[in-house]
C-alpha cells in the first residue's frame, strides 16, 4: 500500500487518509485482512473529569479526563473511529495538556491502527500547541512521525477574536519521518496553517444541535471546514476533498450557551 507524503504531512489537522496502490482488491483479500485484525485496547484518560473543571477557552475545552468519540468517513470510503482524550501535569512549573487521538479503521480492511500525541499550554485565553507525535500502524507497516511547531504556535484563539467573522491566526511546523531501517526524513520547509473564523452557524450532529463558529483550516491548497461549539470543541468537519468527522459521544464535557 502507498500512503501518500501529503497525506502524512496533513495528519496534524486531519486531512489524513489512505490511497492503495491497488483500488481493485478483491472481498476475500478484504475479508481476510478482518479476521486477521487485532484492534488494540481503547485509550482511557488518567482520572476522570472533574466537572467543576474550568478550561482556558471553551471553543478548545482541555479538560483532563474529558473523551471525546468521533466517526470519520474518508472519501476513499474507509471509515474510522476516532477516540481522544485529555490528561494534564506540570510541567516545569506550567501545566501541559497532552491530548492522545486513537484511530481505528472501523472495518479492519485497511488495518490502521493511529496514536496521536499533542501537548499544548494555555497563554491566558489562547491554546497553544507544543509538539505533536503519530505513531502508525497501516496494514502492518510501521511509522512515527514528530511535528516541531514554531514557538507561539496558536491552537485556537481567545473567545473574543473568535466571536469576529474574518479573525485569523497561523501556527508553523517541521516533520521528522522515522520508518524502520530508515534514517530520520526532516522537512526542509515550514509547513504553515492559516486559521481564519467564518462567523457562527447552526449545526445538527448525532448528539445534537449547536449553536457553533465555523473555522476554516488552510495547508495550501487543502482545506477543512470546522464546527466549534463552547463547551464540547471541535463537533463537524468537512475536508474539501471529501473527509468528514462527526462527534458521536463524549463525556466530562458540557455544551455551553
Amino acid at each position: 500500500m502507498r500512503i501518500s507524503p501529503v497525506i502524512i504531512l496533513l495528519s496534524a489537522i486531519a486531512l489524513s487518509g489512505c490511497n492503495g496502490a491497488n483500488n481493485n482488491v478483491n472481498s476475500n483479500a478484504n475479508s481476510n485482512r478482518v479476521l486477521d485484525f487485532k484492534p488494540p485496547q481503547p485509550i482511557k484518560p488518567l482520572e476522570a473529569a472533574d466537572p467543576t473543571f474550568k478550561t482556558c477557552n471553551p471553543y478548545f475545552p482541555l479538560v483532563p479526563g474529558s473523551i471525546a468519540k468521533y466517526v470519520i468517513n474518508y472519501s476513499s470510503g474507509i471509515t474510522g473511529d476516532l477516540t481522544v482524550i485529555v490528561d494534564a501535569a506540570d510541567e516545569g512549573g506550567r501545566k501541559v495538556f497532552a491530548q492522545r487521538s486513537q484511530l481505528i479503521d472501523r472495518s479492519g480492511g485497511m488495518q490502521i491502527n493511529q496514536l496521536i500525541v499533542r501537548r499544548f499550554v494555555c497563554d491566558g485565553e489562547r491554546v497553544l500547541i507544543l509538539s505533536e507525535k503519530t505513531e502508525s500502524t497501516i496494514a502492518g507497516q510501521h511509522s512515527s512521525v514528530d511535528f516541531d511547531y514554531r514557538e507561539n504556535s496558536v491552537m485556537m484563539a481567545d473567545p473574543q477574536s473568535i466571536a469576529r467573522t474574518g479573525t485569523t491566526w497561523s501556527q508553523a511546523f517541521r516533520n521528522v519521518v522515522n520508518n524502520p531501517g530508515q534514517p530520520p526524513s526532516r522537512s526542509k520547509d515550514l509547513t504553515i496553517i492559516n486559521f481564519e473564523v467564518g462567523g457562527p452557524a447552526e449545526v445538527t450532529t448525532s448528539v445534537g444541535a449547536f449553536k457553533a463558529v465555523k473555522i476554516t483550516r488552510k495547508i495550501g491548497e487543502n482545506s477543512t471546514v470546522d464546527y466549534y461549539v463552547p463547551g464540547l470543541g471541535l463537533v463537524k468537519r468537512q475536508a474539501k476533498e471529501g473527509t468528514s468527522w462527526e462527534l458521536k459521544e463524549y463525556s466530562g464535557l458540557k455544551a455551553m450557551g
